[in-house]
């Protein structure tokens, strides 16, 4: 597929999350810690930090890095921290208070380490017979990947610095429901049966596996938010690296009708998940 010269997939200059693990990843260095962060224009508050497909690498490097660091070895835990010490050393220096790291939904090393550094974890879900059926897989990988660094890593620690060893037990606060069809303002009959059977797999193989106290029936009663289908629109966001409050709309208004009214209307559903979250947070 060709671009027009003055439309470029992704900005050269823009630096990505592969940026701050190069040092890490090519050897000799450490992450860097002077990528900068794109400010949102919808929102003065928050800021994005772009993926890159090159993370492949780094997960590559992760399959002997588990390993050292299960056995004590402080390269394991050097190579295995470096994501979640450049976000908590971005925290302090820049006072960020909130990351939120968006996923694949693979069960990958790359996805293991992030949970295993990640203070909290949300599960976003389809209304569908595969997620609902994977909810169950989710909670016990979850809970067997934090048993193991416990008895491992962290267990074989010792005098390692407590910011190269991930602490290994995230609280699950809650379930977010995704890409979910429309007709007449509300999902599909086919969506709501299935957004009927999350509440209670969640409970048995998240919420009573990864919560505690009252943060146990908090978490599976009701999703934090429910987000629908935007077509094309998230597609174009990751295309032009832009927030999906930031796209404009004429950029598919050829290929979709509505999309104005739809990115309006993902503010709002956004601005609901974010309110939510912080009040799971904020209590918990």
């Amino acid at each position: 597929m060709k671009f027009p010269r003055s439309k470029k997939l992704f900005s050269e200059t823009e630096k990505t999350v592969y940026d701050v693990l190069r040092g890490v990843i090519e050897g000799g260095s450490d992450i860097n810690l002077a990528v900068k962060f794109l400010p949102v224009k919808a929102d003065k508050n928050l800021s994005l930090l772009k993926g890159d497909i090159n993370l492949s690498v780094y997960e590559g490097l992760l399959s002997t890095a588990y390993g050292q660091a299960a056995s004590g070895q402080p390269i394991g835990y050097f190579q295995t921290s470096a994501i979640d010490r450049f976000l908590r050393e971005k925290g302090l220096s820049e006072q960020i208070d909130i990351f939120i790291i968006d996923t694949s939904p693979s069960l990958g090393l790359l996805n293991q380490m992030i949970l295993l550094g990640a203070d909290y974890f949300v599960v976003p879900m389809m209304p569908d017979a595969f997620s609902v059926q994977g909810i169950e897989n989710l909670g016990v990988v979850y809970e067997k990947w934090k048993i193991q660094w416990k008895n491992s890593a962290k267990a074989l620690a010792g005098n390692t610095e407590t910011k190269f060893v991930l602490q290994g037990d995230p609280l699950f606060i809650g379930y977010i429901v995704n890409s979910y069809n429309v007709y007449g303002k509300q999902p599909i009959a086919d969506h709501r049966a299935w957004m009927e059977k999350i509440p209670e797999r969640v409970r048995v193989y998240l919420s009573e596996k990864h919560c505690r106290n009252g943060l146990v029936a908090e978490s599976w009663k009701n999703p934090l938010n429910i987000i629908q289908d935007y077509g094309r629109i998230p597609s174009k966001c990751q295309e032009l690296g832009v927030a999906i409050f930031d796209l404009d709309p004429a950029l598919i208004a050829d290929s979709q009708q509505g999309a104005k009214e739809n990115i309006e209307k993902s503010k709002e559903e956004f601005a609901v998940l974010s309110k939510n979250i912080l009040k799971v947070l904020s209590a918990y």
